[in-house]
């Protein structure tokens, strides 16, 4: 109860606003100057209202926050501790000064996906926190897939590339769902990442491409595995001045695998 309560106090300090003061010296001169210069629009008016109230946190917040998260997890006070990392996260510290795995750990020991996807959905609705969903998506799908769970990786995935979503992939997380899927036998969404990949414009490394290539032989596709891996040598060697044009081939074979797959 102590720990519901404090995270209670924490949530009123770092969401209260802290107002800028200003001083304004009276002069008759000032004061015509106040009157004759031209009023703000409002989008100056609505700048300069956001940087005045913008909401800071300090120090001794992030401190208390630490302390706090891993009492609420163990009490099993997930929404409280959920609330308190998106309170916190809105004020948009450095992620590496929050201690988010063990929420990131009671997340995904949980049977459903209720709370790591509100924290995401309310991160996705505010434009400055969006830096931070890539990470915590990968922390996610990588502990999903420690508890071998490799539904709700793809689940996470699919909402990662959905239309119109601010997430952008990386090599990390690509190369988490690739290697996950792969140790699951889920060679098919190995390919679909790869798809995401390549369509985001990045070449697969090599440890990338030896799962796949090893998933494709286990699933006794030998002559997709040789085919997508000599046309991904062309996409990674970029001397030979045909990247462009390697992009392209990969991405038609890999849609021609795909639907043949599904078929």
């Amino acid at each position: 109860m102590k720990s519901v309560q404090k995270a209670q106090q924490i949530f009123s300090l770092v969401s209260k606003p802290t107002i800028t003061q200003l001083s304004i010296p009276f002069s008759s001169s000032s004061t015509f100057d106040s009157i004759t210069s031209p009023k703000p629009t409002q989008t100056q008016t609505q700048t300069q209202t956001q940087t005045q109230t913008q909401t800071q946190i300090t120090q001794e917040d992030l401190i208390n926050i630490n302390l706090l998260l891993p009492r609420l997890c163990l009490s099993d006070h997930l929404d409280t501790a959920t609330h308190l990392t998106v309170t916190a996260l809105l004020t948009n510290p450095p992620l590496q000064s929050l201690s988010l795995s063990i929420l990131i750990h009671s997340f995904t020991s949980r049977p459903d996906m209720a709370r790591p996807m509100s924290l995401l959905t309310r991160l996705r609705h505010n434009p400055p926190s969006h830096s931070y969903l890539t990470p915590i998506t990968t922390m996610l799908i990588a502990s999903y897939f420690r508890r071998k769970r490799p539904r709700e990786a793809l689940k996470l995935f699919n909402w990662m590339v959905r239309p119109g979503s601010p997430v952008v992939l990386d090599e990390r997380v690509c190369g988490v769902l690739v290697c996950g899927f792969c140790r699951n036998g889920m060679v098919l969404e190995a390919l679909n990442v790869l798809r995401a990949m390549l369509g985001a414009n990045m070449v697969p490394g090599c440890g990338l491409r030896k799962w796949i290539y090893r998933g494709l032989l286990r699933e006794a596709r030998i002559r997709e595995a040789l085919e997508l891996n000599e046309a991904l040598d062309c996409v990674g060697d970029s001397e030979k001045g045909c990247v462009s044009e390697g992009f392209r081939k990969v991405l038609a074979l890999l849609d021609h695998m795909i639907d043949s797959w599904t078929e």
